[in-house]
């Protein structure tokens, strides 16, 4: 299949990026025609928490994922992120989010879209499967534990969509954090994105 590798350099001097910079000028371009249902959605992060995950996951450069759907003709990103409030009154949640604000200026340094080489049908009902999840108003999981998926985080989620479709995403792999912010045991990022019947489809770096 046809790959699109893109590097975008971006030359920013004397500019702070905000969060109220107008969504035109966070817009780029994606190559929207070779995307799929299911295909995963890897972002390396801005914030505190994006360095924290990356400390902690030597197997990765990613330090957030989410899955792509379809709706009405336009691209989203499913997605468990703590956070980003859109609302007064907003929680920390499982969010349906445009992909053109997932990759926001402000929310992404670099990013990828990787597709599961697979029994497609599978891979389309573990992202039905994510929008049912954020219909129904499921929590972030601050307490990280994936033994209880009433709340959920960025990779438990995926992996948990993936699984219920009979894939093994992480291949049972996990990370085992030893540093103070995030000591315990995780599925990261890498620990997806290491899965080899993952092909890359599309990938920036700013």
């Amino acid at each position: 299949m046809k790959k699109y590798i893109i590097i975008i350099f971006l030359m920013i001097s004397g500019t702070v990026i905000s969060c109220s910079r107008k969504d035109t000028k966070d817009e780029a371009v994606f190559p929207e025609d070779e995307f799929s249902d299911g295909d995963l959605a890897f972002r390396r992060g801005m914030g505190i928490l994006s360095r924290v995950v990356l400390a902690a996951d030597e197997k990765g450069v990613f330090s957030h994922v989410g899955i792509l759907k379809q709706i009405d003709g336009k691209w989203y990103v499913v997605h468990a992120v703590p956070d980003e409030l859109e609302f007064e009154g907003d929680v920390d949640r499982v969010k349906i989010e445009p992909l053109s604000k997932f990759y926001a200026f402000d929310k992404a340094s670099r990013g990828a879209i990787m597709r599961y080489d697979g029994d497609t049908a599978s891979v389309h009902r573990a992202a039905e499967h994510a929008v049912e999840i954020a219909k129904r108003g499921t929590l972030f999981d601050h307490d990280y534990n994936l033994d209880d998926t009433t709340k959920m985080y960025c990779t438990e989620m995926v992996n948990f969509v993936y699984a219920e479709s009979g894939i093994d995403l992480s291949e049972g792999r996990r990370t085992v954090a030893h540093i103070p912010a995030l000591g315990g045991i995780y599925i990261m990022p890498g620990d997806i994105s290491g899965n080899k019947k993952l092909e890359l489809i599309y990938q920036f770096i700013r």
